[in-house]
């Protein structure tokens, strides 16, 4: 008989590539509501109110943005058949499509007309909307060829690009050059000078392949179609260049289409994606969130990224979810437990709105405006490749810290066919080390570490589990 001890030198993230048996044990087959950033396993944060007033009416919430104006930045809501914003410490209505909507699928610009900032809104079904932070009115007009009722907005080489029309499903619009009595409202010819001009090109052939969003980059405008992803080139119509950059089998949605310096993440239902500049392609480490992608939905996903971490909604059964990925550390996170129907970012915070129709910031607090973090971290299941060897198992050392004296920490110890819940209460300092004594024996364990009615708590990174192993002729 000899002695061993597992270690999980430190916690990183889910992986769901592998067999259990196989993975690293700083690694996890599932774990929710976790937070790994420093190694150590914490608690997640929840979300606090960032505006009280619930957003009006009844109808769906169907998109969240921030419009960034002189005087501060200002949430836009699209909820039921209007457009809200936040301004003078209430949501007021300021745009309402009159005839209603039947998708509900809204895009969004920042872009100066006429030197004034405005925020363009594309609904797919209606013509575009222009808002300035006090008036929101029809934008564009017939004459202009600019009143197309496109779903996908993007601000390239100061023109406005436009995808999205039913009617032409693969028409790419660009606009006129703004300068002298040019604005972005204009997409017809200049006769004069046609370098400045506006106008549309088709992208592809196939109606079964229609361009579903746009992406802007500094070099190059990302054009994603249901089946495959194009690039335009060029700074003028002159030397325009279309080409396509990947046949893709899985589609994209807009909404959780990511930019991060030169290259663009997005989310697909075949995993997380990156375009670097030059090719699509899937994550090296994709695979680690297969088995929830399997069983989940990406065709509503919202994405967003907050310093180095990106972040992507989904549906688990008609329930909302939300995975986390650190770009520093490769590492991914599941949260679940609260609705968001929208997410977007800025100045280093994650905002959302919620299922109590409320702007909340990500990441704080210690529960989701009022419903529990119930987070949990579940550790490989292994034989340590020894499936002869039977594991005696003696003692489990761990250090860490509550927030709340009385709040404990569960540890669900399988070994075997055997199941014991351990009830710990983290000692005071992180100085000390807190000894469990563990029973049972087998040749396989797990263990499941999780909180106690929604309590917060830290372990830090080293944990330890001791036991005897020996064979069975011993």
């Amino acid at each position: 008989m000899s002695r061993t001890i597992y270690h999980i030198n430190e916690f990183v993230g889910i992986d769901q590539s592998h067999d259990e048996n196989g993975l690293k044990p700083m690694m996890s087959p599932d774990a929710c509501n976790m937070d790994t950033t420093d190694g150590n396993l914490s608690v997640a944060r929840g979300c606090v109110r960032h505006i009280q007033a619930a957003i009006p009416g009844d109808g769906g919430i169907h998109a969240l943005k921030i419009f960034s104006t002189l005087s501060g930045d200002m949430f836009i809501a699209a909820a039921g058949e209007s457009i809200y914003a936040y301004k003078d410490e209430e949501w007021k209505s300021v745009y309402t499509y009159s005839d209603g909507l039947s998708e509900h699928h809204f895009d969004f610009v920042q872009a100066q007309i006429a030197s004034k900032d405005y925020l363009i809104i594309a609904s797919g079904e209606k013509q575009l909307v222009k808002f300035d932070g006090t008036t929101a009115a029809p934008f564009g007009s017939e004459e202009e060829l600019s009143n197309k009722a496109v779903g996908y907005l993007a601000m390239y080489r100061s023109r406005l690009f436009s995808a999205g029309d039913k009617e032409n499903p693969n028409r790419l619009y660009w606009s006129q050059l703004p300068g002298g009595t040019r604005s972005i409202e204009s997409w017809g010819p200049v006769e004069a000078s046609p370098n400045v001009e506006g106008g549309h090109t088709e992208v592809g052939s196939m109606k079964s392949d229609p361009i579903v969003g746009l992406a802007a980059l500094s070099n190059q405008l990302i054009i994603f179609k249901q089946n495959s992803i194009y690039r335009l080139l060029g700074d003028k119509p002159s030397n325009f260049i279309v080409e396509e950059v990947e046949a893709r089998n899985e589609s994209t949605v807009y909404t959780a289409i990511v930019k991060r310096a030169g290259s663009l993440f997005f989310l697909t239902k075949g995993g997380l994606c990156i375009f670097n500049g030059v090719n699509a392609q899937t994550m090296a480490d994709a695979r680690r969130i297969q088995g929830i992608l399997k069983n989940s939905s990406t065709a509503d996903s919202r994405g967003a990224i907050c310093r180095d971490k990106l972040y992507f909604t989904i549906s688990e059964n008609n329930k909302c979810a939300m995975i986390e990925y650190d770009l520093t550390r490769g590492a991914y996170m599941l949260r679940r437990g609260f609705t968001a129907y929208d997410i977007c970012s800025k100045g280093g915070t994650v905002y959302l709105v919620n299922e109590n129709r409320c702007v909340c910031r990500l990441d704080e607090g210690t529960s989701y405006d009022g419903a529990p973090v119930n987070a949990y971290w579940q550790t490989p299941k292994t034989d340590l490749y020894d499936k002869g060897g039977i594991k005696a198992m003696r003692a489990l050392y761990l250090r860490g810290q509550s927030d709340d004296a009385d709040s404990a920490t569960l540890i669900d110890v399988t070994i075997g066919g055997c199941v014991t819940t351990y009830r710990t209460l983290l000692p005071k300092s992180e100085n000390d080390v807190l000894e469990v004594p563990l029973q049972n024996e087998g040749r396989t364990f797990c263990m499941r570490i999780y909180n106690e009615a929604g309590g917060s708590f830290t372990l830090k990174s080293g944990m330890e589990a001791e036991f005897d192993a020996r064979r069975r002729s011993e």
